[in-house]
């Protein structure tokens, strides 16, 4: 069985297959924030939203996706 480390707890590919397509959804939420708010709200308040949203988009990237692609470079559909 194929499987990535997290912390103590160990998930298999099938499991991290669920995973990104699960964090790459958030961040499409996550980026639909940006849009409801343009226009919406004064720069200054877009600009801490755009910032929380940039930070949560970096954390699920580095934190969630990365560690998966280490392990199963064959679901990075970015990968070269």
């Amino acid at each position: 069985m194929l499987s990535v480390m997290y912390g103590n707890f160990m998930v298999n590919k099938e499991i991290a297959i669920t995973i990104q397509k699960r964090a790459l959804s958030a961040i499409v939420e996550l980026n639909t924030i940006l849009s409801d708010v343009n226009g919406e709200c004064s720069d200054e308040a877009f600009g801490l939203i755009k910032r929380g949203v940039g930070l949560s988009i970096g954390r699920i990237q580095m934190e969630i996706l990365e560690p998966l692609y280490r392990q199963f470079p064959e679901i990075d559909d970015l990968a070269d």
